[in-house]
């Protein structure tokens, strides 16, 4: 298949006017200028052309939780999420207990062959702190345990892809060079570090901070945290929640102009009340609500944000919107920095010998259509 008319983005230029070449699931070129070529083509419209884009952090969607979700449900949550042109997703876990924690391994090592886009497990929690929980529930947190990971990836045939996780608690160095050596990447979340403690952690094999400026320690001048380390060191991308409520967007403005797009990541952490139309749900045992564009803990439960309901296309309208930052830069926000932080080494970027998972959109960033696979997966003309 050839796709002409694009505006292709790559790592370091955008192709004005170029086509893609597809053989199966893969990219079989990129070339710049008009086709000529003899084989029928399809007309890109003038779209640009970019990677699929990659959520490593999400809960559910389509009134479906992660925590229970069957393999049937995951491909209802991939479908959901094609229209928001994310072509790779990590399921993402919340604080419990070992046994929903392995039911959620099971479900993603039974699902994987089925659904394409699931690229594995983000446990996010059980080691956290209790001081920065958010909506998390703290019956369940505990000291890191690498016993237990290397039990749980087993059982999910070698699905754990990353977990945050507090690297000031008791063990946290030792945990993470380990978690390392069995391809778990490892972040700083929901955690009261000092900026001394994520140095060190740095140097045991951290390499990512979990949505930035939220549930960890700040940005002060005499006691710098998580958040100063975030801006400091290039050796850890950086989740941000770009819904705007979560970070307001003057701080997004900021944290990306220190932070640069090398490290920035969009995420959603969107809860299953996204693409649904309920009002209220349990988060593993709390009770919230969806109020202001967003979920929330119920009053009862302490009324904390408990997480968004952002749409990752929205997402990215809003990053350029706020930092009016280049096509280049959307691509490596978007994609290109999740996949290099993963080391999924077959996707990211639009690259002969990657796989086929891309997007066309229209000037103002609208998704238009989407491709998993070299297959056509969303389509809005």
């Amino acid at each position: 298949m050839i796709i002409k008319n694009l505006k292709i983005v790559l790592k370091d230029k955008v192709i004005e006017n170029g086509y893609l070449k597809i053989d199966g699931k893969t990219i079989k070129g990129i070339f710049e200028g008009e086709y000529k070529g003899e084989e029928s083509a399809v007309d890109g419209g003038g779209r640009i052309a970019m990677p699929g884009f990659i959520d490593i952090h999400i809960h559910g969607s389509n009134n479906i939780d992660f925590m229970d979700a069957t393999k049937d449900d995951y491909k209802v949550i991939a479908k959901g999420l094609y229209s928001e042109g994310v072509t790779t997703f990590l399921a993402t876990t919340l604080t419990s207990d070992n046994n929903s924690l392995a039911k959620v391994c099971k479900a993603v090592k039974e699902a994987k062959n089925d659904v394409p886009s699931l690229g594995g497990i983000h446990f996010e929690g059980p080691y956290i702190s209790a001081k920065h929980k958010g909506a998390q529930n703290e019956a369940f947190i505990r000291n890191p345990d690498i016993d237990e990971l290397k039990e749980l990836q087993e059982l999910s045939g070698n699905n754990v892809r990353y977990i945050a996780l507090a690297p000031e608690k008791d063990g946290a160095l030792d945990f993470i060079s380990e978690a390392r050596k069995i391809g778990v990447v490892c972040s700083a979340g929901h955690t009261d570090a000092t900026f001394d403690d994520v140095e060190h952690a740095i140097g045991a094999g951290l390499t990512n901070t979990t949505h930035t400026h939220n549930a960890m320690s700040g940005h002060h001048h005499r006691n710098p945290g998580v958040v100063t380390a975030a801006m400091y060191f290039n050796e850890l991308f950086t989740e941000v929640i770009c819904d705007g409520i979560h970070v307001c967007p003057n701080t997004i403005k900021t944290f990306y102009k220190i932070a640069g797009p090398d490290k920035f990541m969009i995420i959603t952490d969107a809860l299953q009340a996204k693409h649904s139309t309920v009002d209220t749900f349990q988060l593993f045992g709390l009770d919230c609500v969806r109020k202001n564009g967003a979920a929330y803990l119920t009053e009862s439960e302490g009324g904390n944000l408990a997480g968004s309901l952002l749409n990752f296309d929205r997402g990215i309208r809003n990053v350029r919107e706020i930092t009016n930052c280049s096509l280049i830069d959307v691509m490596k926000i978007s994609s290109y920095n999740q996949a290099k932080s993963l080391k999924l080494n077959d996707r990211g970027e639009l690259v002969a010998g990657k796989l086929a998972d891309f997007v066309l959109m229209d000037e103002s960033l609208n998704l238009k259509q989407v491709y998993k696979l070299g297959e056509k997966v969303f389509e809005n003309d």
